[in-house]
Order: C-alpha cells, then sequence, then structure tokens
C-alpha cells in the first residue's frame, strides 16, 4: 500500500478540513465559506462520500492532499509529510523522502539556526544586548534568537564539517558565491529564524549588532579595527529560495495561529523585534511580515483562522503611505480592519518596554480604520472644504472596499454628517472610486484563474511524462506524448524542462507516481488531460474571438466577420467533440 493510500485510509476529508475550518453539516455532506477566496455565503462542500472538496465560487477542488497543498502554500511532497506526520507514517523509508533536495536544505537551515543559538552563548555581549532590548531568557530560547560573529566563512566551515556540499547550502540562501568562492551572507548579526506554517525554518533574518557594540563603553575596544565597512544594511534577510517565499511566510504565524483563533483576532507589526515583545506582552496572535511589504498572500494565511485584523503603527508612520495597499486588500477581502495608534515616537517594542500595560491599551482601544483615518484628518485639516478633498481621496477609496452593506452605509452616513452634505452625494463619489477599480479587478481575477487552471493540468501532463521518461519500460509513447503536448500548449517540452529546478522536476515525478502507480491506463490519463487543456486553451481563444467579432460587426466589414465566424465555429465543433470524449 503507498503512502497517499494508507494516509487516505486513515484521514477522511472531513477529518483533514475541519482541522483548519469550520464545517457546518449539509444534508449528507458539509460545507462552509471557502477559505481560499472572499464570499459572503457557503459555497465550499465536502463530500465524505466522495472523500472529496469543492468550491463552486472559486472551482477549487481535490482530496485531502490538495487541500493541505492549497491551504498551507506547499507542494505535493510536503503535503505528504504533514499528514503522514499526522498520521504516524514513516515515510523515510521512500526514496523521495529519504535524501530529497529539499528535506537536505531543512536539516541545514535547522543546523544553521542551532549554529547560531550556541553562538549567542559564547558572546555575552550579544546576549546583553537583547536584555536590554527587553527580551527575556524563554523568549529568546522560544524565538530561537541567535548570533553571528565576524568573519567571512563561520557559518560555511561549521556546515562543511556536518558534510554538507556547498552546492546545497547555496540553494538554501545562507551563502553568497563569487569568483573568490563561498562567503556567509549573515555576518556580525543578530538572527532571527523565520519558520513556515509547520514551523520548520525556511529562512532567517539577520540585524546588524557590531556597530551597536561599538557604541558600547569598554566592549567596543576589543573588537577588530576596520570591520563596520563590511556591515552593511541594517537587516539583512534570506533571499528568496524554493523554501523561503517572502510573500507566503508571516514571521511568528507558526506560533501565532492557535491564538488567532481563540481571540478572532490577528495583530499586525512591522518587524521582529515588535513581534516577539508583543508574544513576550501576552499578544500570542500578533504577526509580522520579513523583508517584504504586506500582500494578499499574507492576508489569506490570516484569514484562515480570523476576519479580524489590528495594524500598529508606530506615530511616524500612521498615515497613509505604505499601508494603504495592506488596508485595501483586507477590505477587499471583507475584513475588518482596525488600527492602534501608538505614542508618538514609539514603536511596539520601545512601549512595551517602558509599560506593557499602555501597549494592551493601545490594542484595545484600536479604531476601525474609516474612524481612524476620519479622526487623523479632522485633526490635521480645520477647512471643512479641504476636510472634503482630503476625505474624498484618502477615505472613500478605503468605503468602496467594504463589502458590507450595512457597513458601508454606516459609514456613509458617518461621512455626510461629518462634511454637512446629503448621504446621496458621498455615494456617487463611491460609485465613481469603484467603477474604475472593479473592472480591473474582475479582467485580473478572470484571467487568473483561468491561468491557474491551465498551469495545474499543464503539471499533471508534465509529471506524467517526465515520470514516464525517467523509467526503463514506460507504458506510453514518449515521444508521442511530447508531440501532443506541443501541438496543444505550442510550447517544446524539453525548452520547458530546461526552466525547471531538479528538485521541483522530483517533485513532479514523485506527485505523479504517488498517484498514478496503480493506475489502469497511464495513456487514458494523459489523453484526458491533454484533452482537457486543448479545451481550456480553445475556449480562451473563442472568447477573444468573439470580442474581435462585435468589434468588426460594429465597423460592418462583413467579410472579416465572416471569417471570424466560420472560426467560432471549427473551435465549438472542436470543443464539443473533446467535451463527447468524456
Amino acid at each position: 500500500m503507498t503512502p497517499v493510500e494508507q494516509i487516505k485510509e486513515r484521514f477522511s476529508i472531513v477529518d483533514v478540513v475541519s482541522s483548519y475550518i469550520k464545517l457546518e453539516k449539509a444534508g449528507i455532506n458539509f460545507k462552509a465559506r471557502c477559505p481560499f477566496h472572499h464570499e459572503k455565503t457557503a459555497s465550499f462542500f465536502v463530500s465524505p462520500n466522495r472523500n472529496s472538496f469543492h468550491c463552486f465560487g472559486c472551482s477549487r477542488g481535490g482530496d485531502i492532499f490538495t487541500f493541505v497543498q492549497d491551504i498551507e502554500g506547499v507542494n505535493f511532497s510536503e503535503a505528504l509529510k504533514i499528514l503522514a506526520d499526522k498520521a504516524g507514517i514513516d515515510l523515510t523509508a521512500y526514496s523521495g523522502f529519504k535524501n530529497s533536495e529539499l528535506n537536505v536544505q531543512y536539516r541545514i537551515l535547522e543546523d544553521a539556526a542551532s549554529f547560531f543559538e550556541s553562538n549567542l552563548l559564547k558572546y555575552p555581549e550579544a546576549k546583553k544586548y537583547l536584555s536590554d532590548r527587553g527580551l527575556l531568557d524563554k523568549t529568546i530560547k522560544d524565538f530561537r534568537v541567535g548570533y553571528i560573529p565576524t568573519g567571512w566563512r563561520n557559518l560555511l566551515s561549521y556546515l562543511k564539517s556536518k558534510n554538507y556540499s556547498e552546492h546545497d547550502i547555496e540553494k538554501t540562501g545562507l551563502i553568497i558565491k563569487t569568483d573568490k568562492g563561498y562567503y556567509d551572507r549573515f555576518r556580525s548579526r543578530i538572527m532571527f529564524p523565520i519558520a513556515n506554517s509547520q514551523s520548520k525554518i525556511a529562512g532567517f533574518s539577520g540585524r546588524i549588532f557590531e556597530a551597536e557594540i561599538r557604541k558600547t563603553p569598554g566592549v567596543g575596544a576589543s573588537l577588530t579595527p576596520g570591520v563596520e565597512e563590511n556591515f552593511g544594511a541594517k537587516y539583512v534577510n534570506s533571499p528568496e529560495t524554493e523554501l523561503y517565499n517572502k510573500s507566503r511566510i508571516l514571521y511568528g504565524y507558526d506560533k501565532a495561529k492557535r491564538a488567532i483563533m481563540q481571540n478572532n483576532s490577528a495583530i499586525i507589526v512591522e518587524g521582529q523585534m515588535d513581534l516577539i515583545m508583543a508574544h513576550q506582552a501576552g499578544s500570542d496572535n500578533a504577526v509580522a511580515v520579513s523583508g517584504t511589504a504586506m500582500t494578499g498572500d499574507h492576508l489569506e494565511l490570516i484569514k484562515r483562522f480570523t476576519e479580524n485584523i489590528v495594524i500598529c503603527f508606530d506615530a511616524d508612520s500612521a498615515g497613509f503611505g505604505a499601508s494603504e495597499r495592506t488596508i485595501k486588500m483586507a477590505l477587499e477581502r471583507d475584513m475588518d480592519v482596525k488600527i492602534a495608534k501608538l505614542p508618538e515616537g514609539m514603536d511596539p517594542a520601545d512601549l512595551i518596554i517602558k509599560d506593557k500595560n499602555l501597549w494592551q491599551h493601545a490594542i484595545k482601544n484600536s479604531k476601525q480604520i474609516i474612524d481612524f483615518y476620519l479622526a487623523v484628518l479632522k485633526e490635521k485639516n480645520s477647512d471643512s472644504r479641504i476636510l472634503g478633498k482630503e476625505i474624498t481621496k484618502k477615505v472613500l477609496p478605503f468605503v468602496a472596499e467594504i463589502r458590507n452593506n450595512i457597513d458601508q452605509a454606516h459609514f456613509i452616513k458617518k461621512i455626510a454628517t461629518e462634511l454637512g452634505v446629503d448621504e446621496e452625494s458621498v455615494r456617487q463619489e463611491i460609485r465613481k472610486v469603484s467603477s474604475v477599480s472593479n473592472s480591473s479587478k474582475e479582467i485580473k481575477k478572470e484571467t487568473q484563474e483561468i491561468k491557474n487552471m491551465r498551469n495545474e493540468i499543464e503539471d499533471r501532463a508534465i509529471g506524467i511524462i517526465l515520470w514516464q521518461s525517467d523509467k526503463t519500460d514506460p507504458e506510453l509513447d514518449v515521444l508521442k506524448a511530447k508531440e501532443e503536448f506541443q501541438r496543444i500548449s505550442g510550447k517544446i517540452f524539453d525548452d520547458i524542462i530546461k526552466d525547471i529546478s531538479d528538485s521541483l522536476k522530483q517533485n513532479l515525478i514523485f506527485q505523479t507516481e504517488m498517484y498514478y502507480k496503480d493506475s489502469d491506463s497511464i495513456m487514458e490519463i494523459l489523453d484526458e488531460l491533454l484533452g482537457n487543456l486543448e479545451k481550456e486553451m480553445l475556449e480562451i481563444k473563442l472568447k477573444n474571438l468573439l470580442k474581435n467579432l462585435k468589434k468588426e460587426e460594429s465597423l460592418k466589414n462583413e467579410s472579416e466577420v465572416e471569417k471570424i465566424l466560420k472560426e467560432c465555429h471549427d473551435i465549438s465543433n472542436r470543443i464539443n467533440e473533446i467535451k463527447s470524449k468524456k
């Protein structure tokens, strides 16, 4: 019995999905609001009989492995590992897991974190810096904060002593290759490990430290002269790797998930120290971005457990700058957004060190986003005409994004009262804002959904061809399969493979083998996949032709209209042929 079959035998689709979201009984099935897209009514259904899920709103669907892949943002191998761990199934006996490239990278990152932690014990000045910043020993240990001293190859030498190759270490982003060889990316820094949602270390953020020591009387003189020119930026983060995707990883999320669910709220702060101090002060539901701005994927991670967020600004960043995009993305997702305003010149860490009660008061008294900005603008603008322009420019776009009609009506009334105008005037301005953004959003959403579906079908077809190419006795004609793939997709198979990393190839082969190794006919499966791919491509082409048809009809270009109609007819017939084969 394969690992996939063993896991499916132990877990039902209901077991897996209900561990992430709340399900309600709906006859013989279960339903919920889809965790993958915004919706007001439940269109996400789970079928115990079919052991699968499907959303009628965004068309996502599949089995327990597909669900874990989508909800955790991982590939098939990682989803298999997550479920295997829960089921108590040991995957190390399988070649796909024993020495896979990604598993080696995870081990390297784990060993690097242990190395940084051990260094912190050897350098009391680094430990003192953290203590002076308010961190308790337990907090330092819980978040595995470490240190890397001055030097170009401290970490590299350590990892090579553990028999890791430079090639594998470079894949993790921990070292950099130059003409003179490899050197450590992180030097002279306080190190913060960044974990994914399964608490596996995926990358690091390093805060410059030696320059701080030099300012400390009696300590700076002990350091090697001339090292400061090599310090670089205040913060250095791991680059994008196969394990570390900045747009999908939130710092502290693995520790905050349960608290976010329990509190039905998530606190968003701006940096590692703010995050760690917030947790130390009892705000276990805090998360932070690291090395990038907040993305839609970050918000979707939070929305798995709550629709309520509190954004914490220091006083200097309480304006409309970088936070504006985050707020709009959250409102688009029907999330309730509040802002906790902190005292002038203080960030969360500063405030907590001064008095954690003041921090908790700021969180407790956070204001809904519209209320917050109305108060800020009113405070800055005494002229009612200027105030009206500022509200139109900076607040109405937020109101336009509010999906709850009752909430939106509440704020329209409030703004109308504030400006001394009728509510319909405010609504007209909001409609102007909405009409511009909505059309572009719909086009973008539709395009992305089509692209995602096409990519998924392509990946499965590529996986089968790769798997069969790798076998000594393939069950299909590989050359013919590649030619058919090229005919339908318009892409040369071997050219695509050149751009795919070895680890992704292995993952595609492994995933395909796990799913299809006991299937009766691989050829039939591939034919069905390629048929679906052709149908998707033809439907896109037909849609574009129909747009052109309207244009040519308006221009009364009869010969071109006739040509397009014939092409549409041929494509429609081909689509029907493909459908009839199913």
